[in-house]
């Protein structure tokens, strides 16, 4: 039944279709920087009939960048029959692949390589392709009516966008809306609230996009988004390592990170701005000798957030050059991140009874998480202290986590300090892990007493690894630039015996 409805409106679709015949495709392509996962594409896009794969970026038709890469006879003829088969099989579903915003990337990829594709088309299938596109057009525009705000991504601006205007439509209610909804995905410092820096990117990215798809059409509110694009730029670089690499909180990954960096304009973003307000988010601290990240990041059910990680009150740390604590990274090779990614375990942070502090669900916000993640920040000439909470695991194990970092400011050194506290009497023993999955390449030794760790980097530079228990150190792996590497994780295990127990830690280059 609803098969057949789907296929009643696509009849209607194609009818108005051919009753706009002044709908003018050409030069419309206004990518600033390139997304494509190239490396991915290559493992499929010569297998017959791949587009019946269920790897999302098939669907997305990113693969069409690739083809126009190529070149050729050999890409455009690849185009053109997985367009025109992907069509005939799918035009009639009402889901998966017309669901998130696959049919805006979709739409923007076959914008953006029109003229490639048709280069050597015959008259029957431009006419074909254009009814794709168009068909795609409709589909945004009902689309968006259903979504709510967080549900809607900067594709699907930029997709709505290029609809609204290609069916010649300049209604300035339109770009208001769009800038309402930018403004809602954005916190009060300027990130994305995904608080994934590589989505942080492309937002931006997109931003640029929508600037220039007015400029084209001469629409004179081109300069509505330069205050969000200058914002959303200047806290982009605050989040490079000192090695240059990003962060890897909530699905980031490095694939792109030489492309972000070259495109940051840095004349602009290197006017003095202050960072202090910030009570939810990723926290930093940087000086000329390290970098230190926080993730005091509050959970919620948008679908802003559904790629989050269970990693509260998780840190990053580089210093001299590179990376010396880092989280376990996360995977573009096969279409989806890995869950197991982004579970608390794979995270350099407190963990109790090996359970994630927010309950992981695929392709979906967190089920459950912490109510309420704390932050607080107080700095003077000698040092900076971070001081974070979360009470995930409130409820199942009646405890509240705290973690204190004191950055010192004129040394290279960090002391944490991370504390379970009891909302209840202890009636069982629980097992604790305080993980630090190290950088790769790093060579590990102990002092007699265990607490201790000498490490040293692969440029050879030593750090003390001091602990008031003692310590293991236990293998991890490192998923980043469509890589897997073997590294050590070193790890403060114990039972909670006491309603109130601090264990207290420090790294410090000597």
């Amino acid at each position: 039944m609803i098969f057949t409805i789907r296929k009643i409106i696509n009849v209607f679709i194609i009818y108005k279709f051919k009753s706009n015949k002044n709908l003018i495709f050409s030069n419309l392509n206004f990518r600033k920087n390139d997304f494509t996962n190239y490396f991915q594409i290559k493992t499929y896009i010569f297998k017959n009939n791949f587009y019946n794969l269920s790897n999302k970026n098939i669907h997305s038709f990113d693969y069409l960048n690739f083809s126009n890469k190529l070149g050729g006879k050999i890409g455009i003829n690849l185009s053109k029959e997985s367009i025109f088969g992907w069509f005939d099989k799918n035009k009639n579903k009402l889901n998966f692949p017309w669901s998130e915003d696959l049919t805006s990337k979709r739409f923007i990829n076959l914008l953006y390589n029109y003229e490639y594709i048709n280069s050597s088309a015959r008259i029957n299938e431009k006419k074909k392709l254009d009814l794709i596109i168009f068909f795609h057009m409709h589909r945004i525009l009902f689309d968006l009516k259903t979504k709510k705000t967080s549900e809607i991504s900067s594709y699907d601006l930029v997709a709505y966008l290029l609809t609204s205007l290609i069916k010649n439509k300049k209604n300035y209610n339109i770009i208001n809306y769009i800038k309402f909804i930018t403004e809602n995905q954005i916190d009060n410092l300027g990130m994305h609230k995904s608080y994934n820096i590589l989505e942080h990117s492309k937002f931006i990215n997109n931003l640029h996009e929508i600037k220039n798809i007015l400029l084209f059409f001469n629409i004179k509110k081109s300069d509505l988004f330069d205050k969000l694009i200058l914002k959303m730029t200047s806290i982009l670089n605050q989040y490079f390592h000192i090695d240059g690499s990003m962060p890897l909180f909530n699905g980031s990954n490095n694939i792109y990170t030489k492309l972000i960096y070259n495109s940051l304009n840095k004349d602009t973003y290197l006017a003095k701005r202050e960072f202090s307000n910030i009570s939810n988010g990723l926290a930093f601290y940087g000086d000329k000798d390290k970098k230190i990240f926080f993730d005091v990041v509050q959970p919620n059910k948008d679908m802003i957030s559904s790629n989050l990680s269970a990693g509260t009150l998780s840190i990053e740390l580089s210093g001299f050059g590179e990376k010396i604590v880092t989280n376990c990274g996360a995977s573009e090779s096969f279409g989806k991140n890995p869950e197991y990614l982004r579970y608390s375990a794979a995270h350099s942070t407190i963990i109790l009874q090996n359970t994630n502090i927010s309950e992981i669900k695929e392709g979906n916000p967190h089920i459950k998480f912490p109510q309420s993640v704390v932050f607080r920040k107080e700095a003077n000439d000698e040092k900076e202290i971070f001081e974070g909470s979360h009470n995930g695991y409130m409820k199942k194990f009646n405890k509240i986590i705290k973690r204190k970092l004191v950055i010192f400011k004129n040394m290279n050194k960090i002391n944490g300090e991370d504390t379970f506290i009891s909302y209840k009497e202890i009636k069982e023993r629980l097992i604790f892990h305080i993980r630090f999955h190290l950088a790769e390449e790093m060579v590990f030794n102990f002092t007699n007493n265990k607490k201790n760790v000498i490490l040293k980097t692969k440029n050879e530079n030593i750090w003390l690894f001091k602990s008031d228990t003692e310590l293991i150190v236990e293998d991890s792996i490192l998923v980043d630039n469509n890589l897997t590497k073997p590294i050590k994780q070193i790890v403060l295990k114990g039972v909670l015996s006491e309603n109130k127990t601090v264990k207290k830690w420090s790294l410090e280059k000597i």
